[in-house]
Parts: structure tokens; sequence; C-alpha cells
């Protein structure tokens, strides 16, 4: 996903005056590492886990 894409929902979310839903210390570090892990390279895209998911499942 682009992180360009991410950054712009983020921005809509913290600008809105309606909160959407409260989060715990955890998930707000657990969110944060996450999109350091992002920032890094550290994640596969969707279609080639969906992919791998196949081949592994065919070869079963």
């Amino acid at each position: 996903m682009d992180l360009n894409f991410l950054n712009t929902l983020q921005t809509i979310f913290d600008s809105s005056e309606q909160e959407f839903y409260e989060v715990s210390n955890d998930q707000k570090i657990a969110i944060e590492n996450s999109r350091i892990e992002i920032e890094n390279g550290n994640f596969h895209k969707n279609e080639d886990v969906i992919l791998e998911m196949r081949q592994w499942l065919k070869n079963k």
C-alpha cells in the first residue's frame, strides 16, 4: 500500500472532530512499531502473500 495514501488517511483522521475509537497505550505502541516497519520496507504485498498461500495449498 502506498505510504502517502496511509499518511493522507492519518491526516484526515487526526483532523476529524469526531473520535472513531479509543486505543490503549499498548495499541498505540503497536501502531507506531508497525509504521516503523512499513517505513523500513519490512512488509509483504497482499498479492505476494496470496500467491504464496495458493502455492502452499496447491502443494498440500
